[in-house]
């Protein structure tokens, strides 16, 4: 008898925790229908309007738990189940910056004839291949110069510090590769800061595999242009 109360007691406690979970969920989603309501009471700019709303409304107190903790919608946002694009559809994009871009930047746009044959080559590899593109590029630049020198195009006075006229192709592209990754982080950062703005709730965004891939996931967006433009 004793074992069938402490069962009892443990069901009940986790039905609470969960119900305390899902209330959260319940509360996000009922200041969403008010504020989906609010925008059809407009001729026109529906979406923006339903937006403003839930922007003033972020910061107000939409949830009081049994008078003991109260919480604004963000935090309500915040504490919500992830439904994730499945069963909250959403936005899924994979953005990629371009790391032959970043290189032509870094050699100060050089029209060398082999070095622009080289970045070409590298990109036909890189449709066969998640090989990071930098060690594409040096596979492509050996075989079209095999007597080239990379200092020569990189020691421009941008990177006259990190490159020397005496650099080997090695310690160029260990340059390019440290200055195109500190490009995909900014870039990454960049992202993160403006969608963190948008006021998604929970949205992914991670870097995937192939260097200069991010992946992002925004839940429940209903204005994919809107994100474009952001």
């Amino acid at each position: 008898m004793q074992n069938k109360g402490v069962i009892r007691f443990i069901a009940i406690a986790l039905a609470l925790v969960v119900i305390y979970q899902l209330s959260f969920t319940f509360f996000a989603a009922s200041v969403r229908q008010d504020a989906e309501e609010y925008g059809k009471s407009f001729e026109t700019n529906q979406k923006k309007k339903e937006k403003a709303y839930l922007d003033s409304i972020a910061g107000e107190t939409v949830y009081s738990f049994i008078g003991l903790r109260d919480f604004t919608y963000r935090e309500c946002q915040e504490r919500e189940l992830n439904l994730g694009l499945d069963l909250k559809g959403g936005m899924n994009v994979i953005l990629e910056i371009s790391v032959s871009d970043v290189i032509k930047a870094l050699s100060g746009n050089n029209q060398d004839p082999d070095f622009q044959a080289a970045l070409k080559l590298a990109q036909q590899y890189q449709k066969e291949t998640q090989e990071d593109f930098v060690a594409l590029f040096g596979r492509a630049y050996q075989e079209i110069a095999p007597e080239g020198r990379l200092a020569t195009i990189f020691s421009t006075k941008d990177m006259r510090d990190k490159v020397s006229f005496n650099s080997t192709n090695e310690e160029v592209l260990s340059v390019i590769k440290k200055e195109t990754d500190g490009a995909i982080s900014n870039a990454f950062n960049v992202l993160r800061n403006r969608i963190d703005r948008f006021g998604v709730a929970q949205p992914v965004i991670q870097p995937l595999e192939t260097a200069g891939q991010i992946l992002i996931e925004l839940p429940g967006i209903k204005d994919p242009e809107r994100v474009r433009n952001l």
